[in-house]
């Protein structure tokens, strides 16, 4: 599996994550090592960059069926 995280590496606790998944990383032989995410690459981030992948339903509002006993 791989996953992409962002570690703000601004506090010690941060800098303390980024060290263990750093340990993790070169234990198991990871092929891209972890990177702390640096101040700048937070500021760049795009507002909106989700905008259309979610879709309610019509009746997202509506009473659920499995819950009418309780109302």
């Amino acid at each position: 599996m791989i996953y992409q995280l962002e570690i703000d590496d601004r506090d010690e606790t941060g800098r303390a994550v980024l060290a263990f998944i750093r340990q993790m990383a070169a234990t198991n032989k990871a092929t891209k090592p972890p990177v702390a995410l640096n101040q700048s690459k937070l500021s760049e981030r795009p507002f909106g960059t989700m905008k259309g992948s979610f879709k309610l339903i019509p009746d997202f509002n509506e009473p659920l069926d499995e819950l009418k006993d309780y109302m």
